[in-house]
């Protein structure tokens, strides 16, 4: 990954050469800003294909679980199928079709039974990809405020306000902030 400089990034190393020590600062806000966004970026990639992982296993585990009731839909028609040939047919016969209806049955019990063991996995995969991405949209929003605050600092190093610098100081604290509830779950 090549790291390329932002046109403001001359002006702010320069300014914090030139002595000022308003410039200083925001040299060291912005450095500390940057890194925390970093590891904030990476944070937010992890936790973004964590959740793409789980809602794959549960689109996976949902094809499965529709295929669980195709059989089961096949098996209950097979039995159908039994029943009328049962209907039709003489005396004789009648014991072997009960069989047959009773068998597919017992397999429509477990198919069933399986099926909805199956759902029950799905809807698990969807709250564990749920549970992934809401601190992953409060790590965006982090870094959106983090973002903001480096602008800032950029523009305060570049007209020297230090108002401009108070405003900018804020955004990355609410932004840290921000992130400290995404790590804590909140």
């Amino acid at each position: 990954m090549s790291h390329e400089h932002a046109p403001h990034d001359e002006a702010i190393e320069h300014a914090a050469r030139a002595g000022d020590p308003l410039s200083r600062w925001v040299a060291v806000f912005t450095a500390i800003l940057a890194a925390i966004a970093g590891l904030l970026h990476y944070e937010e990639g992890v936790l973004q294909t964590q959740a793409l992982l789980f809602k794959n296993q549960a689109v996976l585990l949902q094809s499965k679980t529709s295929d669980e009731w195709n059989l089961y839909q096949a098996e209950s028609s097979k039995g159908h199928m039994m029943e009328i040939a049962a209907g039709l047919s003489g005396p004789e016969k009648q014991r072997n079709y009960r069989d047959q209806i009773n068998k597919y049955e017992n397999r429509k019990k477990d198919i069933s039974a399986k099926a909805h063991e199956m759902e029950q996995q799905v809807a698990e995969a969807n709250l564990q990809s749920e549970r992934k991405e809401h601190p992953q949209h409060m790590f965006g929003q982090a870094l959106a405020l983090i973002n903001v605050a480096i602008s800032l600092a950029a523009v305060t190093s570049l007209i020297g306000s230090r108002k401009l610098f108070v405003v900018a100081a804020c955004s990355g604290v609410v932004g840290i902030g921000v992130s400290i509830a995404a790590f804590l779950h909140i």
